[in-house]
């Protein structure tokens, strides 16, 4: 006798090419997902030292003083402005930077982020108002202001000792060749 028995084929479908909806989003996740916690975590990191940068701005403007003549980079908008000569680890000699003020006001500065010492030179178009010679940096959270005592339109930064070499003085001129 002779026994058989029914045979039950399982019938698997693939589906090739068709994924659904769901399982096509866990995939580009599972994917993207690393990379985009990655860049997450890393982006408060290059946004630090990016905004830690020391700015160069074009050589804008010039004076002469004592013989020599200083060449200045010229900060004009509130960025400029605000970052000045922050970061920076030097400066040449005869060189500096001059911010230029829309009105004359009252000017507090100080040197958060400035790691080398400073002459600052207040004026009032070209007039010396106020000098605060060989500015230490500021190591400490809070920082000292320095006052430009007058309202003023201008200040320049140069290294320490450059305002004695200039001969430069309170009620003096400086006569800016602006480019």
């Amino acid at each position: 006798m002779k026994v058989t028995r029914p045979t039950t084929q399982r019938i698997i479908q693939t589906k090739g090419a068709q994924t659904s909806p769901k399982s096509l989003f866990f995939k580009i996740l599972f994917v993207v997902g690393p990379i985009a916690g990655f860049t997450a975590a890393l982006s408060p990191l290059s946004l630090y030292f990016w905004n830690h940068q020391p700015q160069y701005l074009p050589i804008g403007a010039t004076f002469t003083s004592n013989n020599q003549t200083i060449t200045l980079e010229v900060a004009r908008v509130a960025q400029e402005l605000s970052k000045g000569l922050k970061f920076r680890k030097s400066i040449p000699n005869n060189h500096g930077m001059l911010f230029v003020i829309n009105k004359s006001e009252p000017i507090s500065l100080w040197m958060k982020d400035t790691h080398i010492p400073l002459d600052m030179i207040f004026l009032k178009s070209g007039e010396i108002k106020h000098i605060v010679r060989n500015v230490p940096p500021c190591t400490t959270q809070e920082c000292p202001k320095y006052n430009s005592v007058y309202p003023v339109n201008q200040v320049i930064e140069l290294p320490a000792g450059s305002v004695d070499s200039l001969g430069l003085n309170n009620g003096g001129f400086l006569k800016i060749n602006l480019k």
